[in-house]
């Protein structure tokens, strides 16, 4: 198959680092979500791009931080067909995958029904329609480059892409090392067909991509992997750690793949044409490593979906921000438009 990898990625970033774009509501000194991009050409368009924005968001200082879109009519995902892919040779052994499968085949299945998912609702033109298609196994050694992952997606759904909605989320048994981020959406295409993929590493007992759920044992004990009762453990966690880690940054993904996928046009190059503000920052970044109020009334940030809880970051809502009204602060504390949906 015809593979086209999209060049932009979108990283989730523990780091503090902002390649030279400084967004204002997220310079936490440990975890901030960044935008990046692999090349120089493609640092100055973004520049170019940051300052078109910026002449017609010149309504008062309030709009430079709302999320605004690129393209009219906007480009989003209204409808999302999601089919995880889970690669590498780990992915066989019991200890290793633990809860972790199960757990997310269950949250994938659910969120379409979530209060979390009514989190996007503002950005799109009707009402979100996700759906789960299943998980696929391959137990080849992983890799991180997207042009990779983007060749094992093509060589393992081939013919079955049919749909400018296909989400294809890969999770791989990485260890993250010395990456400044935790995971990374991303586009490309399949012999000509779109489709929007992301990548999520090993994040076992990694602290800087820990929630630290409450529903799941903390990070480097004895018990941080032991299934928990999602998968009917007798257990007083209902999650690992692992799979808590995995749900909350998969959250953070698939939320800015529907308000800011990649679009193909017919002529031209790609480009991201949804929802984000002159920063760059996409609706979960605005928000990232934050924990609002709960639904469940454990801890911050916890919100069901399906029959379990989980501990998930925020995600902007414009309208919170604007009307002051059922959202809580960013990480500095200025701005209150994250919400979670509880």
């Amino acid at each position: 198959l015809a593979v086209n990898a999209f060049a932009q990625s979108r990283a989730v970033d523990h780091s503090g680092l902002n390649n030279g774009l400084e967004v204002e509501d997220l310079a936490s000194p440990s975890n901030m979500l960044v935008e990046y991009f692999s090349t120089k050409q493609e640092k100055s368009n973004k520049l170019a791009f940051l300052r078109s924005r910026k002449l017609i968001t010149n309504g008062g200082l309030l709009k430079y931080f709302l999320m605004v879109p690129h393209t009219d009519p906007v480009n989003v995902m209204p409808v999302v067909n999601t089919r995880p892919i889970f690669w590498g040779a780990s992915w066989n052994n019991p200890k290793f995958y633990s809860d972790k499968i199960f757990g997310l085949m269950h949250w994938y299945e659910n969120f379409q029904d979530s209060t979390y998912a009514s989190t996007v609702s503002e950005y799109l033109p009707s009402k979100l329609h996700h759906s789960f298609f299943g998980i696929m196994i391959d137990s080849s050694p992983a890799n991180s480059d997207p042009e990779m992952v983007l060749n094992k997606i093509c060589e393992l759904a081939g013919g079955t892409i049919n749909s400018k909605s296909d989400y294809y989320p890969v999770y791989t048994d990485i260890k993250r090392g010395n990456a400044s981020y935790c995971a990374y959406h991303s586009a490309g295409t399949c012999g000509g067909r779109p489709i929007q993929f992301a990548f999520f590493f090993d994040i076992d007992d990694d602290p800087d991509c820990d929630p630290q759920s409450p529903y799941a044992p903390p990070a480097k004990t004895i018990y941080s992997q032991k299934p928990g009762m999602i998968v009917g453990m007798n257990s007083n966690y209902q999650q690992s750690q692992g799979l808590a880690a995995l749900v909350n940054v998969s959250s953070h993904e698939l939320v800015e793949v529907i308000t800011d996928p990649g679009y193909f046009p017919p002529n031209g190059n790609p480009y991201w044409g949804g929802w984000f503000d002159i920063f760059g920052a996409e609706n979960a970044d605005k928000c990232a490593w934050t924990f609002g109020p709960s639904n469940t009334g454990l801890s911050p940030g916890t919100v069901s979906v399906g029959a379990f809880d989980w501990k998930l970051q925020g995600t902007w809502s414009n309208s919170a921000q604007i009307t002051g009204e059922g959202g809580y602060p960013t990480q500095r504390g200025v701005l209150v438009g994250c919400v979670t949906g509880s």
